[in-house]
């Protein structure tokens, strides 16, 4: 099983206090996927939680014909005549320079990307610990890379979906100790994140953040216990008035449902 990290130095708890000043709005309910903006040290978070239980939870890179969707509005334009909507979306993962997944992807229970388990590599992907979003039959989970290729028949049998991304941002509730909480390395960045019921929550910080701050709120504020850094400032999240403009990506993660509902 994944072991914690090493216990991550700890802001004073009086200035922790003044840190963690929270505004939240709820924004929509779209059906059982909960859609919300925080307010968080001068920072527009927003979020999506999902219920696997409840929700239809894809992920999408390419069309039948192999053309990469790229945006969100490529991929709802393809559902519409399906009868689906998109109800929340983020990139999912980083991507290299022909919009492929950088290390495994599973769509619909193939493997269309293999295990990256490079280490001595430049960029966010390779920051170690670094691991896999896996999305089984009615759960969810975030596994380490390295737990992930001991027994990869295991694992790649039990995926429907899953996409490869790093850093690890929690792990059982730690944040990553490769994390500085005085750095002023701010940035775009989405992660997805996993809470203490099962719910799978995707968040983008839409103005800079450092991956400290930006952890600490995943484990203090929306109380997740695993957490996978997705991408940096070519993120987005569907809906959200910026959510078409900017670059394509590679691989998205979607929330649908049927049209009529």
């Amino acid at each position: 099983m994944p072991q914690p990290f090493p216990p991550a130095r700890r802001l004073p708890q009086l200035l922790a206090a003044g840190l963690f000043a929270f505004i939240m709005f709820v924004v929509v309910a779209a059906g059982a996927a909960e859609l919300r903006q925080y307010r968080y040290q001068q920072i527009n978070i927003n979020t999506c939680t999902i219920d696997l239980q409840q929700d239809t939870l894809r992920m999408y890179w390419k069309d039948p014909a192999g053309q990469v969707f790229g945006t969100f509005s490529a991929l709802r334009n393809w559902l519409r005549p399906q009868g689906k909507e998109v109800v929340c979306a983020t990139n999912a993962g980083i991507y290299d320079k022909e919009r492929r997944p950088l290390g495994l992807y599973v769509e619909g229970g193939v493997a269309l990307r293999k295990l990256n388990t490079r280490r001595d590599a430049y960029g966010n992907f390779y920051l170690q610990p670094n691991g896999v979003f896996i999305v089984e039959e009615g759960r969810a989970r975030i596994v380490d890379t390295a737990t992930v290729d001991r027994d990869r028949d295991r694992w790649l049998s039990q995926a429907v979906y899953a996409t490869q991304s790093g850093p690890l941002m929690l792990r059982n509730g730690e944040i990553n100790a490769a994390f500085d909480p005085g750095s002023i390395n701010l940035f775009v960045r989405n992660a997805v994140c996993i809470d203490p019921a099962q719910k799978v929550i995707l968040a983008i910080a839409r103005n800079p953040i450092s991956f400290h701050d930006f952890a600490l709120f995943l484990r203090d504020r929306l109380r997740c216990v695993d957490a996978l850094y997705l991408d940096g400032n070519i993120s987005r999240m569907y809906p959200s008035l910026e959510a078409d403009i900017g670059p394509a990506f590679g691989a998205i993660i979607a929330v649908v449902k049927t049209a009529d509902k």
